[in-house]
């Protein structure tokens, strides 16, 4: 499997046994080389050094395979051009990994969003309605026209709790006018994740009783 230049990826780096997570782009492939583009977090470029180990991730949907895929991967150059770059050299096979599964429920829910715009900068605040939610991500309704791979920063409220996330635009969902959207959380904090499946599951328990009271 050869990469392509432009391919959003992300560089997943252990640090005392927690995993971080860095989004950026491939700039050039051949054999079992990458360079990349050093990512950049809140407007600064992330310091990785030579010689860190790390995992590559990123999903591939271009109709003939589908899903997410990872492999081993370390640090061997660092560029200092206008366009910071990372090579990279891969050290195992390409390994195709599952998808963690939520429990998903519909909800009604007025959302914000901030979307990233490429080479860094936001566009401002826009809304939307959220109509399922799971651990792993959401299905977003909104008049703004989003492409594969777009980044926002969302912000919604569940019941009294606020939750705001990091979230990527992975997959268009048809509707009778038009589509709706289906992102993924990106580094969700566990205790925020926590927080999202114990509403999930009290909203699941809260429809059950309503299907049960209400029976067609």
């Amino acid at each position: 499997m050869q990469l392509q230049p432009n391919q959003l990826i992300e560089l997943r780096i252990e640090n005392e046994s927690v995993y971080e997570s860095y989004r950026t782009r491939v700039e050039d492939a051949y054999d079992d080389l990458l360079v990349v583009g050093v990512p950049i977090r809140m407007g600064v470029l992330v310091p990785i050094r030579v010689g860190t180990h790390l995992e590559v991730q990123f999903r591939m949907h271009n109709g003939i395979q589908e899903g997410r895929f990872t492999c081993q991967a370390v640090v061997e150059k660092r560029f200092h051009a206008k366009v910071p770059l990372l090579q990279l050299r891969l050290l195992s096979p390409w390994e195709k990994i599952q998808d963690r599964n939520f429990l998903r429920v519909p909800v009604s829910i007025d959302t914000l969003f901030v979307l990233y715009k490429e080479g860094g900068g936001e566009l401002p605040p826009q809304s939307g309605v959220m109509l399922d939610l799971s651990a792993g991500g959401f299905l977003l309704r909104s008049d703004h026209e989003f492409d594969l791979d777009d980044e926002v920063r969302v912000s919604f409220t569940l019941k009294e709790d606020r939750i705001m996330a990091q979230a990527t635009m992975v997959r268009f969902v048809p509707k009778d006018s038009g589509v709706d959207y289906g992102f993924a959380f990106l580094d969700l904090p566990e205790a925020t994740r926590q927080r999202i499946i114990k509403f999930v599951f009290q909203r699941q328990i809260t429809l059950a009783e309503l299907a049960r009271d209400n029976p067609k």
